[in-house]
């Protein structure tokens, strides 16, 4: 069956006995080296077989242990199945001023605590050990926290900041001609289009900051002397242990999951950071507009959505031009999309906006883009980066080359891939993706067969469901089986908790019932109480353009839910 490009399994996962496991990701070992690609390291980490104890050593990109594979988490065929046992969430506040040094594990955590986090196994305790960490301290407390972590929530914030990092470069994310950066009041960042929007706010601190430019730099340079001294020694370079710097010297919180440990080195209660979910340190500029270079096709109306909702369209070639325009003559009195984000707490109180810049023929032009109008349609292609496309030991059943041959994913597949995009984003909270499947309320004939519309392949048809918090409105995403990939999810919001039984009578009107769409509408239309309404999914037309169809797909269904 062919799966979303964003729904990996890693190929052990796979295998005839590894498909019937659940896997628990314990640690991350180190960086493996690239020689192929010195831009394009992955992380070595360990997997453990939850029946059998057996552990899997295996490279996975950074870009999945940020968002997909989590540090204590239990996964089946690359989908989650439950969150670490004994885990615990918390704001820590923390002086990075005093947090220097980083210190190898190993010095740090005894041997039978290091057994501990590998699941009882020592097989890959020398390798876990070389890597390094920070020790906060409180009086009968001790805290340590990766730089794997560190990493991964300051560095790794998409494939295209990891290419950078490992160039030691951050200046390649941005133009800096026509950008304004000195300004905090009304600062313009205008990103190259590998970058990711959405990073805006964090690239320009590592473009401003001192201390962060030094962070990131000492990432890149810290791998190539590392190289360089095994060079030396006449060895291969193999596995680096991580070292990553906090990019900001200050106190600030940090929102972390942790579980405690028995260290037996130290009298102190001893709490291992799994992951770094969220802070408020400082981001230096008042207001910040994020402008991303895009190559404009006249073609399409990106607001017409009989425009983009055309099958096996092709897209337009593209001129590549230079901008050599001023930002003052680029920018004038244009509003571009803006968008609250009150889940990032570095972000609060920021004024910020996102927008684009459309090339054609040197005319350089804003993409204004307004929330209120229209949807857009529906199918997923594979979109590119300009890291590794090899990024994980994993297996795309999708990355056939005669497209045009293969099938066209399921519905699940393609609401898979848009539900993930909104994990993603760190814009919503209490994300939830209940992947089983069940049959929708039915509806029979007088001779006891099923109605068309409950039905599919002979049988009843399936849905799963999505939920998560957004700017404290409950929201659950529906998705019923089509046969068709134009099929629109179902969206139920509400200020209220949302229950498995209003979800079933929703579900109930449209199928036993046979009510049309219309009419649960008319029925469920205030967010005091619940609201309801269809959305269709994303269309990729361009493989380049894949992230910014999906960015617009996700603000539109925001301000649709406000």
């Amino acid at each position: 069956m062919p799966t979303s490009t964003r729904n990996l399994t890693l190929d052990f996962m796979q295998t005839e006995k590894g498909q019937f496991s659940s896997f628990k990701l314990n640690a991350i070992l180190g960086l493996k080296y690239n020689h192929e690609n010195k831009y394009s390291h992955n992380f070595l980490v360990q997997f453990q077989n939850i029946k059998t104890n057996f552990v899997e050593t295996v490279e996975v990109s950074p870009e999945l242990l940020r968002y997909r594979f989590k540090l204590g988490n239990t996964y089946k065929e690359g989908m989650l199945v439950s969150k670490g046992e004994n885990e615990y969430e918390k704001y820590l506040e923390i002086n990075t001023q005093k947090m220097k040094v980083q210190e190898p594990i190993y010095k740090v955590l005894s041997k039978e605590a290091i057994i501990e986090i590998l699941g009882d196994n020592d097989f890959n305790a020398f390798k876990y050990g070389g890597n390094f960490c920070y020790i906060h301290e409180e009086e009968d407390e001790r805290y340590i926290i990766p730089s794997s972590v560190v990493a991964l929530y300051y560095y790794f914030r998409s494939s295209s900041m990891k290419e950078a990092i490992y160039k030691g470069n951050p200046f390649i994310l941005h133009d800096s001609l026509n950008s304004n950066l000195m300004d905090k009041t009304d600062a313009i960042l205008v990103l190259e289009s590998h970058a990711s929007k959405l990073d805006g706010p964090f690239i320009y601190r590592f473009l401003t900051s001192e201390t962060a430019q030094k962070g990131f730099i000492d990432f890149s340079r810290y791998i190539s002397a590392f190289k360089n001294k095994k060079d030396m020694d006449k060895k291969t370079t193999g596995l680096i242990p991580i070292k990553a710097l906090f990019p900001t010297r200050e106190t600030f919180n940090i929102k972390i999951r942790y579980i405690e440990i028995k260290n037996a080195s130290i009298d102190k209660k001893t709490y291992l950071v799994n992951e770094i979910k969220n802070d408020d340190s400082t981001l230096d500029f008042e207001k910040l507009t994020v402008l991303k270079k895009k190559k404009r096709d006249t073609g399409v109306d990106p607001e017409d959505e009989s425009g983009l909702h055309i099958k096996r369209r092709k897209p337009k070639k593209r001129r590549k031009n230079v901008n050599t325009k001023t930002p003052s003559s680029i920018y004038g009195t244009n509003k571009i999309r803006e968008i609250e984000n009150t889940q990032n707490l570095s972000l609060e109180g920021k004024d910020i906006t996102y927008g684009s810049l459309e090339e054609e023929n040197s005319n350089v032009s804003l993409s204004i883009e307004k929330e209120e109008k229209g949807n857009v349609s529906v199918t997923f292609s594979k979109g590119e980066n300009s890291g590794d496309e090899t990024a994980q030991q994993s297996k795309l059943e999708t990355e056939d080359n005669n497209k045009e041959k293969m099938p066209k994913p399921p519905t699940f597949d393609i609401f898979v891939e848009s539900i993930e995009f909104i994990e993603d984003s760190n814009l919503v909270s209490e994300f939830l993706f209940n992947n089983k499947p069940k049959e929708v309320p039915a509806n029979f004939t007088k001779n006891k067969k099923l109605t068309t519309i409950c039905s599919i392949h002979n049988r009843p048809k399936q849905y799963v469901t999505c939920s998560f918090e957004y700017n404290d409105i409950n929201v659950v995403l529906i998705e019923v089986e089509s046969e068709h990939n134009d099929f629109a999810t179902w969206v139920i919001s509400s200020k209220n908790e949302i229950i498995e039984d209003e979800i079933t009578e929703v579900l109930k009107m449209r199928y036993s019932e046979l009510n049309v769409l219309d009419t649960i509408k008319e029925r469920y239309n205030d967010l005091n109480t619940l609201k309801f309404f269809t959305y269709r999914h994303a269309q990729i037309n361009d493989e380049n353009e894949h992230e910014e169809v999906l960015e617009r797909w996700l603000l539109r269904l925001f301000n649709k839910i406000k």
